[in-house]
C-alpha cells in the first residue's frame, strides 16, 4: 500500500483528491496539509511514499520545496498539481525532479492512475537502491560535456574514447550522449547499430523515467559504455528542444555516475542546455589560428555565462605539431591554462574511425590513446594514480613559437 501526503491549500481540490485517491486499491492517504512550512518534517515519520505538492501552497515556494524534497529523499514520488500550468511551470517542475504534472481542474478518472504509476516508480528505485552499490548514498552524477567551437578538431573522436575509459576504468555506470542531432556520427566511431535514437524519447517524454531510459540506449560490448544515439535523419533534428535535453539529463543521472556529451560545434539552444547542465566543459581546441580565434570566443562566451575555471577544463589537441605556434603561445594568447594535451597521431586516429575501434581499446599503448586515459582520470579525480602508472605521462610539446599570435594580444 503506497502511502500519499496531500499538500493543497484550497480544501475542495483537497476534498476531491482524498477522495480520488483513496478510490484506488493501493494508495492510501495518511494526512493533507492545507500549507507547507513544516511539511518536509513529516516525510520520514509519516513513512511516505508521494507527496502532490500543489503550486499555489501558502508557506512555501512548491518548486523549491520540490527540488528539496529530491535531494533528501531518493525515491520518494513528487507530483506537482497547478491552475493552467505555464510552459515554464513545466520546465521548472522537471528540473526539481517531479514524476509528474497534473493540472487543474484534475481529471479524477486519470489523477489517480497517475499518482499509482508513480507509486509503482518509487518501488522500483528502492528496489534498485536496495541492491546497488549506490544503495547506502547517493548517486554523485558528473556530466561532461566536450565542446569545441572549430569543426574538425577531434571533438567526437576526444568523446567516444573518453567514454570509453570511464566506463572501463571506472567500474562506473557510463553513457555517452550524442548532441550533434544533424550528423551524429558516435555509433560509427563505436561500430554500433542503435535500434532506437534520441528522437524517440520525444513521444514517451510523459512516461520517461530510469527504467524507460534504458530501452533508447545502445550497449557498446566491448567496454560496457551505454551510448544514446543521434537521429538517424537530419530533419528528425528540430524536434530535439531544450526540455527534451533537460529532461534527458536529468532522467540519465538518477542511473550513471558519468555522462559525457558530445556536443556540436554550432551553439543553439541544445547545446547551451546541455553546457549549462555539465559539471564539467572539455574546451578542445588545436594549433591552428582559426580554432584558436574561436577558442578565444567561446572562452570569453563561458566567462559571461560564469563558467569558470573549475568547469572549463582546455585542452590542446595536436600539442606536437609544427606548425610554428607552441603551446605556451596558445596559453598566452587565449589568457588560459591548459589541462591537458593530445599528441597528433593522424595514423592511429584515422585507422581507428575507419574500423569502428577506439583508440584506447586497439592501440591502448600509444601516447594518443594515453593522453585521453589521463583526461579521464582527471575526469574521475584520480590523476594522480595515473601518474603513478605512467612517469612520464603526455605533456607540452614547444613547436617554436613566433609573433603569429601577436595580433590576438594586440601585438
Amino acid at each position: 500500500m503506497a502511502r500519499i501526503l496531500i499538500a493543497d491549500s484550497d480544501d475542495a481540490s483537497r476534498q476531491i483528491l482524498r477522495e480520488t485517491l483513496e478510490a484506488q486499491p493501493k494508495l492510501e492517504v495518511v494526512d493533507d496539509l492545507d500549507e507547507g512550512s513544516e511539511l518536509s518534517q513529516l516525510i520520514g515519520p509519516l513513512n511516505v511514499d508521494v507527496v502532490v505538492l500543489d503550486l499555489g501552497l501558502r508557506g512555501v515556494d512548491a518548486i523549491d520545496l520540490a527540488g528539496k524534497l529530491r535531494g533528501q529523499h531518493r525515491a520518494l514520488g513528487i507530483v506537482l498539481t497547478g491552475d493552467e500550468p505555464t510552459f515554464d511551470d513545466l520546465r521548472a517542475a522537471l528540473r526539481a525532479g517531479a514524476d509528474d504534472f497534473l493540472p487543474k481542474p484534475l481529471e479524477t478518472d486519470t489523477a489517480g492512475q497517475n499518482i499509482a504509476e508513480v507509486a509503482q516508480r518509487v518501488e522500483q528505485r528502492r528496489a534498485l537502491l536496495a541492491t546497488s552499490e549506490f544503495g547506502s548514498g547517493p548517486v554523485h552524477a558528473k556530466v561532461v560535456a566536450v565542446y569545441s567551437p572549430q569543426g574538425g578538431v577531434g571533438k567526437s573522436m576526444l568523446a567516444a574514447n573518453l567514454a570509453v575509459v570511464l566506463a572501463r576504468e571506472s567500474g562506473r555506470p557510463t553513457v555517452l550522449v550524442d548532441l550533434n542531432l544533424q550528423f551524429g556520427d558516435i555509433d560509427l566511431m563505436l561500430n554500433i547499430t542503435p535500434e532506437r535514437t534520441v528522437a524517440a524519447v520525444i513521444q514517451r517524454m510523459n512516461q520517461l523515467d530510469a527504467d524507460l531510459m534504458e530501452s533508447f540506449l545502445t550497449l557498446h560490448d566491448d567496454s560496457n559504455l551505454k551510448v544514446l544515439a543521434a537521429p538517424a535523419r537530419p530533419e528528425y533534428a528540430d524536434t530535439i528542444t531544450t526540455f527534451v535535453v533537460e529532461k534527458v539529463l536529468q532522467v540519465l543521472r538518477e542511473r550513471h555516475t558519468y555522462i559525457v556529451i558530445d556536443t556540436p560545434s554550432f551553439l543553439q539552444d541544445t547545446t547551451l542546455t546541455a553546457l549549462d547542465h555539465s559539471d564539467e566543459i572539455i574546451l578542445l581546441t588545436a594549433l591552428d589560428l582559426l580554432a584558436l580565434h574561436n577558442t578565444k570566443t567561446a572562452l570569453a562566451m563561458m566567462q559571461k555565462l560564469r563558467y569558470g575555471p573549475d568547469k572549463v577544463k582546455l585542452v590542446l589537441n595536436r600539442s606536437n605539431a609544427d606548425v610554428g605556434i607552441s603551446p605556451e603561445d596558445v596559453e598566452q594568447t587565449l589568457e588560459y591554462d591548459i589541462s591537458a594535451y593530445i599528441p597528433s597521431d593522424g595514423r592511429v586516429a584515422v585507422t581507428s574511425v575507419n574500423e569502428g575501434e577506439p583508440f584506447v581499446l586497439s592501440q591502448p599503448k600509444t601516447q594518443i590513446a594515453q593522453s585521453i586515459r589521463r583526461i579521464a582520470y582527471q575526469v574521475m579525480d584520480r590523476e594522480a594514480e595515473f601518474l603513478d602508472e605512467s612517469p612520464e605521462p603526455v605533456g607540452p610539446t614547444p613547436s617554436g613559437g613566433g609573433g603569429i599570435l601577436g595580433w590576438f594580444r594586440g601585438g
